[in-house]
């Protein structure tokens, strides 16, 4: 029995080998996919459909009413509606040649190497090339991070040729959030008009359960925050030691807030580089969510990421190879004249359930 002689082209064409790269860089945890923590994957039929805006809240108690007469008649209340669109995205990666030879080494090492070797020889094939697959497979999810991140912490979104070079701009999209702008009159006894605002929404919006923000918003504007001492001292004992430190977290912060009504804060980080997304020209990351912002979320789950089948799969290009994955996404790996490239496809959206229920604080006027 003889064994089939590996090639670059059986290698990117192998379905085994390439779901092996794509799990393996499944595993890196600093390519968390941020949008995930927000929305789930649901699929349309039509690129176009329709997106509900709101939702009730609360449910108005039931008529108390004589055994023998009629029951009144309520209507439900219509949901705001409109219609949404997927995007369109996918990009074509050409693959280094000096990548490719080391590569084309690697495969004639597999050859060369013993029935017992191989294993590991393709492990070291795998290593080498997952780099290029985590670029392809990370690209679509990492534009959704900006777009709804942009979303939670400023209610509305775009996509110019700025920050889509060689792209076109096609998304435009604002949401009916509740946007509060607190004043420079505000500042001293934010803590206090924090509460206040969060109050007098809940009849229409009900509760929240987490406020977001970013660290530096956080360090300025709750810690910073003149009455933020008094009222910690008041609730948390040894909170003089903490402060004089500059070592308050959230975490210390959220005991304080739990006392007094306020939702837990989540901090948008990036001291870590966690939350943060490369820009398209590799001079470097930008945070996903908005400094001076506070946002107010219902619950985790916010809405669905709506995808749509890619074109290129009903009707796929004759002797290319394609690797489905979650959301209709393809990616695929061909050669030309022109050299060999790595690309995908996708066609998503973010749609939010009820964006009428999330409540966005601009503290840019506020801070001046």
């Amino acid at each position: 029995m003889t064994t089939m002689k590996l090639t670059l082209e059986i290698l990117f064409n192998n379905a085994d080998v390439v779901k092996a790269v794509i799990d393996r860089t499944k595993a890196t945890q600093q390519d968390e996919i941020f949008w995930r923590r927000y929305l789930d994957f649901e699929e349309t039929k039509s690129r176009v459909f329709k997106t509900y805006l709101g939702t009730v809240t609360g449910v108005t108690p039931g008529s108390i009413i004589d055994r023998n007469s009629n029951k009144p008649l309520r209507e439900r209340k219509s949901l705001g509606s409109g219609y949404g669109e997927v995007a369109h995205l996918g990009n074509r990666y050409q693959m280094d040649k000096d990548r490719l030879d080391m590569i084309k080494s690697l495969i004639d090492k597999f050859n060369a190497a013993k029935p017992a070797d191989q294993v590991s020889a393709m492990n070291a094939i795998i290593d080498y090339i997952v780099d290029d697959v985590r670029n392809v497979r990370l690209a679509p999810h990492k534009r959704m991070d900006l777009v709804v991140g942009d979303l939670r912490s400023d209610g509305k979104a775009s996509v110019t040729m700025e920050d889509n070079p060689l792209g076109i701009a096609l998304l435009e999209m604002e949401l009916p959030v509740k946007r509060v702008t607190p004043t420079p009159a505000d500042k001293d006894n934010f803590i206090t008009y924090l509460k206040t605002q969060i109050e007098a929404m809940r009849p229409t919006m009900g509760r929240f359960s987490v406020m977001e923000m970013t660290r530096s918003t956080f360090t300025k504007n709750i810690v910073g925050a003149k009455e933020f001492q008094n009222t910690y001292k008041m609730i948390l004992s040894g909170a003089q030691m903490a402060m004089a430190g500059g070592l308050i977290t959230d975490t210390m912060t959220n005991q304080v807030f739990s006392g007094i009504g306020l939702p837990p804060i989540r901090i948008i980080d990036d001291k870590n580089g966690d939350d943060m997304v490369g820009t398209p020209d590799g001079k470097g990351s930008v945070l996903t969510f908005k400094e001076d912002r506070i946002t107010l979320l219902p619950q985790d789950k916010i809405g669905k990421m709506m995808w749509h089948e890619p074109y290129e799969i009903s009707d796929p290009v004759p002797n290319k190879a394609y690797t489905r994955l979650e959301g209709g996404m393809w990616i695929s790996n061909w050669r030309t004249d022109e050299g060999r490239f790595m690309e995908y496809e996708a066609e998503w959206i973010p749609n939010f359930t009820a964006p009428n229920k999330i409540a966005i604080f601009d503290l840019s006027t506020m801070n001046g």
